[in-house]
């Protein structure tokens, strides 16, 4: 059973069939007429020529039964009777005028032939025509052909018949190739329309806002989540961006050279850039930005595309989560004051016993650490901090080093950690002593807690003329691409010890580089691999206070 299309198909190859028939033949029955008008011009006289007009009647006969019978409904090889037919009456043509030389006009038939039955039609074309002019001869001896005219004629229908049947060849390979290209091409074309249509569902069923844009700067391409975004603060959908948006301050309007479509127009890429939609006052949307430029196979900038989120509740989750953090520790600090106070009242009174001081020394210290701590929380969860209260005098980072390993060795013989110190060159900086301690503190803290169980802590203090560095190095697992890169973060904690015995805030690393910024340095991570990591502290032995004096 044929396919629905294959029918459409062949009707139309047989239609084109019926329609080639003909014309070939009508090109036969003209160039016979022209002989026949020619005749009358030079005044023979045709109605003495029986094989002559028998000639042209069975050449006008076939080109009407060419017109006529609708081959589409015969066998596709019924037509080969029309070229023998033609061959017969050239034949009788060539019998009944000699002096023509219609025998040329076999040429016709011969190539019909050749061109439409491939290699039976090649031999059967030249045969016929040979055999039709070879029986005249022998018939009729006293005609004007000779045998050698013959052997030409023979020749001659041989090659024409093998360079049309040549000819016809390659041209059905090229029809084949084409078809199997333009099969192909068709293939290619619905598979992109199909993964176009794709693309397409996947872009709108997203919720990020996605546009994209040539590399004229006009919009190509604007998702349903954008638009839905538009409408809910009443734009018009042509409008791809708000005439205003705002900084992620959410009052400072952003100039127009810094919008994302006009820096993706320059070529530039961005990530997570902050941007509020609406008026202070009113309905508002935060949304984080990522901008890319997209190129050509050459190289060359063919259009950008833009994909922005939402974060509205995530910011304001943030804000609700520092609010928290703020209101908690305002309120635990009055009762840790006066624990701290009372505390130190009564270890000045004389009438405390030995072992009651010590509970008491414990007590104390461990209210002093969670004092530190609140006010750790404090600092962290000021937005607009503008800096730490630093008191600058000449500090030597080696003992303060050697005093917070001497803190930490408790929990580290724990373990079976060994801790390190080396100090090279001049250690003494300009320095606030004891903001620099809990630098210190939290990278040792760190790298004592993440240690594997009888690993090495090791902390150079390594003095230059400008600058002096520290380094701690430990023998843990390292850290991971996420963990690297979330390393600075606020209250940020890896998956891996967030359920784990390994207490924490994920404020200390964040809080030291803020410290080490204070003064001029950094808190930067050298290495991380597998066998360990590498924490370097950077402080200049010159600070913003000593250059201005």
């Amino acid at each position: 059973m044929s396919s629905p299309s294959a029918s459409p198909m062949k009707s139309h190859g047989r239609e084109r069939l019926e329609r080639s028939v003909f014309l070939w033949q009508l090109l036969l029955a003209v160039g016979v007429l022209i002989l026949v008008c020619i005749l009358l011009v030079v005044d023979i006289r045709l109605s003495s020529e029986l094989l002559l007009l028998v000639g042209v009647a069975v050449i006008f006969l076939t080109t009407m039964a060419a017109s006529a019978v609708p081959w589409r409904k015969l066998p596709s090889r019924a037509t080969i009777a029309l070229p023998i037919l033609d061959i017969l009456g050239i034949a009788l043509i060539e019998a009944g005028e000699q002096s023509l030389g219609a025998a040329l006009f076999l040429v016709f038939p011969v190539i019909w032939l050749a061109t439409y039955y491939q290699m039976f039609g090649a031999v059967l074309a030249p045969t016929l025509s040979t055999l039709a002019v070879g029986i005249n001869w022998f018939v009729n001896p006293s005609n004007t052909v000779r045998l050698p005219t013959l052997l030409v004629l023979a020749i001659v229908f041989a090659f024409v018949a093998t360079a049309s049947y040549i000819g016809t060849q390659k041209n059905l390979a090229q029809r084949r190739l084409l078809r199997q290209q333009a099969m192909l091409l068709e293939e290619a074309y619905d598979r992109t329309r199909r993964q176009e249509r794709t693309l397409d569902e996947v872009i709108n069923a997203v919720t990020f806002g996605v546009v994209a844009y040539d590399k004229m700067g006009r919009p190509t391409m604007v998702n349903r989540a954008h638009r839905k975004r538009l409408r809910q603060f009443g734009f018009d959908e042509s409008e791809i961006v708000p005439d205003v948006v705002y900084r992620e301050d959410r009052v400072t309007p952003f100039p127009e050279e810094e919008r994302p479509h006009k820096r993706l127009a320059r070529g530039e890429s961005f990530d997570d850039v902050v941007m509020w939609y609406g008026e202070p006052g009113g309905y508002r949307m935060a949304l984080a930005v990522t901008g890319r430029p997209l190129s050509n196979a050459a190289g060359q900038q063919d259009g950008s595309v833009w994909v922005s989120r939402d974060i509205t509740r995530e910011l304001e989750a943030i804000g609700a989560r520092d609010d928290l953090v703020v209101s908690v520790s305002h309120e635990l600090r009055t009762p840790l004051t006066s624990i701290l106070g009372y505390l130190e009242l009564v270890l000045d009174g004389d009438d405390v016993g030995e072992e009651s001081r010590t509970h008491i020394e414990v007590a104390l210290k461990n209210a002093d650490r969670l004092l530190s701590l609140v006010s750790d929380l404090l600092m962290a969860s000021h937005d607009d901090q503008v800096g730490f209260l630093l008191n600058f005098a000449p500090t030597d980072v080696a003992v303060i080093a050697k005093q917070s390993i001497q803190a930490l060795k408790p929990m580290a013989e724990e373990r079976k950690i060994s801790l390190l110190l080396t100090s090279i060159g001049d250690p003494i900086v300009q320095a606030d002593e004891f903001r620099i301690r809990q630098v210190i503190d939290n990278l040792l803290s760190n790298a004592v807690k993440y240690n594997n169980t009888g690993g090495r802590v090791s902390i150079a203090v390594i003095g230059d003329v400008d600058e002096v560095e520290i380094f701690v190095s430990d023998t843990g697992r390292g850290m991971t691409e996420e963990e690297q890169r979330n390393l600075f973060s606020r209250f940020y904690r890896a998956e891996s010890v967030r359920n784990t015995t390994i207490h924490g805030t994920g404020l200390g690393l964040s809080i030291s580089r803020e410290i080490a910024r204070a003064h001029g340095g950094d808190v930067r991570m050298s290495a991380s691999s597998p066998s360990g990591t590498t924490m370097v502290v950077t402080l200049p032995r010159i600070n913003d206070e000593d250059a201005e004096q």
